[in-house]
């Protein structure tokens, strides 16, 4: 199963650390600016920011999440990669692989490789 739903989890994968390098772009750099922002406006969408040192949660109007690390947007947190792919469309093939949730799509993540 997992050798037939690896396109999908890469598209997954890299949509996700895409959005992810954008926000973090979008955002000033926590070191030299003490005045993170509580949204800001990616991809002609607004998404509100939660940060919690080093990292951070965005949510856009119409409820996509993203968490990424401020330092490093490519790190992939299995909870927070299928939170993503739960509410941005087009993943349902990773959405439905994973019944038990975070074991699972971590399970997958180790068979990826990622």
């Amino acid at each position: 199963m997992a050798d037939q739903l690896r396109p999908e989890l890469e598209r997954l994968i890299a949509e996700f650390r895409a959005v992810a390098r954008s926000l973090v772009a979008a955002l000033p750099n926590p070191d030299e600016d003490d005045d993170i922002p509580d949204e800001v406006e990616v991809g002609g969408r607004t998404w509100w920011v939660h940060w919690h040192d080093p990292h951070f949660c965005c949510e856009d109007e119409a409820g996509v999440v993203v968490e990424a690390h401020i330092y490093d947007p490519d790190l992939i947190d299995p909870y927070f990669l299928l939170q993503y792919a739960r509410t941005a469309s087009g993943h349902e093939a990773v959405v439905s692989a994973c019944p038990a949730g975070f074991h699972d799509i971590a399970r997958l993540l180790d068979l990826h490789g990622s």
